[in-house]
């Protein structure tokens, strides 16, 4: 009863709107809000596929994204889904050609920035005076060219003064000089009739010994050798994996054993395989360094006899690797190698690398020992056969 007199008392004072209107927009939003709510319903129970309706395609939960699904959907579905997309296989990358082996000049490039640089000045002066020649052999000492070869080459200088007008016959006197020197040790590696024809390769760790090897390898194969490499540097297993590496490379056989194992055995065994296989050309990795194990020229000196008895008159070759970052210091490793076992011929390498690519030419005047090959980049062609004259040129150029 009170209700209807308080509706009946506002009504007549016009307070009651107050109340209503509210109400009557809060309905009106309601209704608003959730009509199209059923319509999207009832439109989906219309276009909802009967049983006998044909299945969308499931998608694997697994399917990696944007990878490898084919999906076809009824476009009028209204049915979202993931779209997973098909990626094509990318093309393989076009081979490259192989790059063209480097010229001595190229080799050489560092060297002629190097001290060679400084005798340019010297080369185009108009006039040869005494300060001249004493800057020249000062420049000559400072690269590493050994106080011997420097010597000799001033003193051809000095004797022929009288005849040097300017700072180029001074150039042309030095080349002609260094042509003779390289040009005495110049000679090309010969693989001889005896079968198979063992090559042992000694040199200090980082020479780059392991490296030429399989560069030896890779060319020997080329030319139709069959060649077994011995990977008797036990005492360094990234040796063994690299010559593994380099003889699949070159199609050459590789004989090891584990880490530890004696390397003049493992000589041994490579000298035999070769032998019973009919191949060629052995070539034996050395090691450098023994850590303590035995003495470095004790255990060379083991190998070399070894494979004297495995094979009358090998090792036919015994090649020293010799780094051109080293300089004179290399001179002194030939010596020490020399005492424990015969050298028969070098290899200088990383020429590329160095500034010091001059020193080839004391090592050639004290050693006169043949010079075979020449590494002047990383690829297999890159290890050259030496050339005096290429050489004297790449230094002058």
């Amino acid at each position: 009863m009170r209700i209807w007199q308080w509706l009946v008392e506002n009504f007549m004072n016009g307070e009651l709107f107050f109340y209503i209107i509210p109400i009557f927009l809060l309905i009106v939003l309601v209704i608003v809000i959730r009509l199209p709510d059923n319509e999207d319903e009832r439109d989906l129970e219309e276009k909802k596929p009967d049983d006998g309706d044909k299945k969308l395609p499931q998608v694997p939960r697994d399917t990696p994204r944007h990878d490898t699904i084919d999906l076809t959907l009824p476009t009028e579905s209204g049915i979202e889904v993931e779209v997973y997309y098909k990626k094509e296989p990318e093309a393989p990358a076009p081979e490259l050609p192989p790059a063209a082996p480097r010229t001595f000049s190229e080799g050489l490039e560092k060297t002629r920035g190097g001290f060679f640089a400084r005798l340019k000045n010297i080369f185009t002066a108009s006039a040869v005076t005494d300060e001249l020649i004493e800057e020249m052999e000062e420049i000559l000492y400072s690269a590493d060219l050994g106080v011997a070869t420097v010597a000799h080459l001033m003193d051809e200088v000095r004797r022929n003064r009288a005849s040097l007008q300017s700072g180029e016959a001074v150039r042309e006197l030095l080349k002609a000089r260094i042509r003779v020197i390289l040009k005495s040790v110049e000679k090309p590696f010969a693989v001889g009739a005896v079968r198979p024809f063992v090559i042992l390769m000694v040199g200090v760790n980082g020479a780059g010994k392991t490296t030429t090897i399989g560069k030896l390898a890779k060319q020997f194969t080329t030319q139709g050798h069959g060649v077994v490499v011995a990977a008797a540097d036990t005492f360094r297993a990234a040796a063994v994996e690299q010559l593994a590496e380099w003889g699949a490379r070159a199609g050459a056989d590789v004989i090891s054993d584990r880490e530890g194992a004696d390397p003049a055995s493992v000589a041994f065994n490579a000298v035999n395989a070769a032998v019973s296989g009919g191949k060629e050309i052995v070539i034996v990795d050395t090691a450098g360094r023994l850590q303590n194990r035995v003495n470095l020229m004790e255990e060379l000196r083991k190998v070399h006899r070894v494979i004297g008895k495995a094979s009358d008159g090998a090792p036919q070759e015994t090649l020293l690797v010799i780094d051109a970052n080293n300089g004179q210091n290399a001179v002194t490793q030939a010596r020490e190698f020399g005492e424990a076992i015969p050298i028969t011929g070098i290899i200088v390498t990383k020429l590329d690398g160095t500034a010091k690519g001059g020193s080839l030419i004391g090592i050639a005047r004290e050693l006169a020992l043949p010079v075979y090959f020449a590494g002047i980049g990383e690829s297999a062609e890159d290890l050259r056969p030496f050339d005096a004259d290429q050489f004297t040129e790449g230094l002058f150029a």
